[in-house]
């Protein structure tokens, strides 16, 4: 790929976060002032099932105005205070008797 220098790098470094492909070591050649040539080498990686023990999990507690709690267990959860007394909580669930 070659091109604007910073345009050339966000692109590279767009794709090189894709999970599904290896990249290998490659060259970078300027062309010009502004311009840059990078050159690299990749392949598409064997799918590997994501192990549930190398991810991280939380345990959502939920109690409501009667009492009664909800548990939810929740993948790589992110919690993010919106000020307020309003917290947002994204993670992902997943149900294994569920339909595929």
């Amino acid at each position: 790929m070659e091109g604007n220098r910073d345009k050339v790098r966000d692109f590279v470094e767009a794709i090189r976060i894709i999970p599904q492909w290896r990249f290998y070591s490659g060259s970078k050649v300027s062309i010009g002032a502004d311009e840059l040539r990078i050159e690299y080498f990749f392949d598409k990686k064997p799918y590997e099932k994501p192990s549930l023990q190398t991810r991280k999990t939380s345990r959502l507690t939920i109690t409501s105005l009667d009492n009664q709690k909800i548990d939810i267990d929740l993948l790589d959860a992110e919690v993010t205070d919106m000020g307020n007394g309003t917290t947002f909580i994204h993670g992902r669930n997943f149900d294994i008797f569920a339909d595929s």
